[in-house]
């Protein structure tokens, strides 16, 4: 039965929106005039619309589908077209039957529609279930008596900035994809061997750090928590998609985003999972050991209690 669990997810989430907002399903982004120029009508799974201000957030339930881009790409000729306001954001909740490599594009699809000025995102759905059991609900193989409701509330916490804009208007969020987190964590390594981005890093302690074992790289974890949307008088030579080092140190540190903590638990929302280094598999502490000599004057790593995320 396709989109049986969609179709579930709708049908509840409609009954029972979150406090201060309403929902509906099958939401249309365009006229009739200009869904008939474009022959195909642009929609979403589902739309929220606040009760008290202009913001609305625009959801699509990616749960097993074999090109889970294809949806931003309908979303984002819709927005070229007719342009959503600012107070709009768009939202990928993607499952965990959808492969890594598809996942990632979708990901990465979202860093365009930014580009063309709209609030994009790619967070969790059901992040609790694991792709056996999505495809068990979603081909009717299992009932819903124990599917657990998507955390809607953290949706729209996380479409909001965190602290305040930069002073070019750069705004910082909360990283909501596995990609976000990795691409980050690539950017510290290259920007960390440039020397005026080391003198900006200075030299830090940390305790958490994000791994990618395939590349053997660490990145510290609260760098790698957070990403930014860049204002639209940004020159095109600064639009990486990931948190560069400039930026990261350009925020105050007062202003309480950059919280060890913090950053632990939303990585571990994505996906990530912390491990003791000392419990690590002997081949990350060689890779560990290795990366950490690299960059013995830019951090201070407290291995007795250092912990590595995973993914």
């Amino acid at each position: 039965m396709k989109f049986h669990l969609a179709a579930e997810l709708q049908r509840r989430l409609v009954e029972c929106p979150p406090s201060g907002w309403v929902a509906r399903k099958e939401a249309g982004l365009l006229t009739p005039e200009l869904t008939r120029i474009l022959g195909y009508r642009p929609s979403v799974d589902l739309l929220l619309e606040s009760k008290s201000t202009p913001d609305r957030i625009w959801i699509e339930f990616e749960i097993s589908r074999a090109d889970p881009a294809a949806n931003h790409t309908k979303f984002a000729s819709a927005h070229l077209i007719d342009p959503l306001p600012g107070t709009d954001a768009f939202v990928s909740l993607i499952s965990n039957d959808v492969a890594i490599g598809r996942a990632n594009l979708a990901a990465h699809a979202v860093y365009l529609l930014r580009i063309a000025g709209l609030r994009a995102f790619q967070m969790p759905l059901l992040p609790t279930l694991d792709a056996q059991a999505i495809k068990r609900l979603n081909q009717g193989r299992s009932g819903f008596d124990s599917l657990p409701d998507p955390s809607l509330p953290e949706v729209i916490e996380l479409t909001r900035p965190v602290g305040r804009p930069t002073t070019t208007g750069t705004q910082i969020y909360c990283a909501t994809s596995r990609l976000e987190v990795l691409l980050n964590l690539h950017q510290w390594n290259r920007e960390i061997s440039d020397p005026e981005c080391r003198a900006h890093w200075g030299k830090r302690n940390v305790r958490y750090l994000v791994a990618d074992p395939a590349s053997g790289l660490f990145a510290p974890s609260k760098f790698c928590a957070y990403t930014r949307m860049l204002s639209s008088s940004a020159p095109p030579e600064s639009r990486t998609p990931a948190m560069t080092i400039p930026t990261y140190a350009a925020i105050e540190q007062a202003n309480g985003i950059f919280d060890g903590q913090k950053a632990r638990l939303r990585l571990e929302r994505i996906g990530f999972r912390p491990i003791r280094l000392s419990a690590a598999p002997a081949r990350l502490r060689s890779a560990f050991s290795k990366w950490k000599t690299a960059h013995q004057t830019a951090l201070n790593v407290a291995e007795d209690a250092c912990e590595i995320l995973c993914s």
